[in-house]
């Protein structure tokens, strides 16, 4: 393996962006630490700033072709943690206000013993969540995941536009990972929506 210590941080960039693995994960080794760091601090929490770090190299990774480097890693990482606990926290925010609205369905899983639910309370606690949601965001739900249809096909069928169809599923998502936690891929798949 190259020494990418010896390398500036834009031939760095150059490999990654030309799907280098080992300098992706050079990259993840060197800063994972240091940026965990920046976000448990901030957002007062591991799980979170675990998730705020993972995003950002997934990111990194997914935009990996069109990449470019404007200022060194040290700068460009600090920016996207920064980005990353603030999305964090208007998430969290976002979250409160389903919980004041829906507080019957925004139940976090760590308060509920889910070992004593069955395959078969689980399907019935989904049906009881969805039903919960407000009704337009509840039919444009049900629409994409049990009529499997396109963003584009339940905007024209409800006359509504797609960015809107976006953000009710984007709610409904949320409602749903609030209520199920480390558990809505197996609902998805108990479902038939995976």
């Amino acid at each position: 393996m190259a020494d990418f210590n010896a390398y500036t941080d834009l031939q760095v960039a150059d490999l990654l962006r030309s799907g280098d693995e080992t300098a992706f994960k050079f990259l993840y080794d060197k800063f994972w630490s240091k940026l965990y760091y920046v976000a448990a601090k901030k957002l007062n929490s591991t799980e979170e700033a675990e998730e705020v770090v993972q995003d950002i190299f997934l990111n990194l990774w997914r935009k990996r072709e069109t990449f470019q480097l404007k200022v060194g890693f040290e700068n460009y990482l600090a920016t996207a943690v920064k980005f990353e606990v603030y999305k964090h926290r208007a998430k969290r925010i976002k979250l409160e206000t389903v919980s004041i609205e829906l507080p019957e369905v925004a139940i976090p899983y760590e308060t509920a013993d889910w070992n004593l639910y069955d395959i078969h309370v689980l399907k019935l606690r989904l049906d009881e969540t969805i039903n919960a949601l407000p009704p337009k965001c509840r039919l444009v739900f049900t629409m994409s995941r049990d009529s499997d249809l396109t963003n584009k096909q339940i905007a024209a069928e409800l006359d509504i536009s797609e960015k809107a169809v976006e953000k009710h599923i984007t709610s409904a998502l949320r409602v749903l990972k609030v209520r199920f936690g480390q558990y809505l891929l197996l609902v998805f798949i108990l479902k038939g929506w995976l």
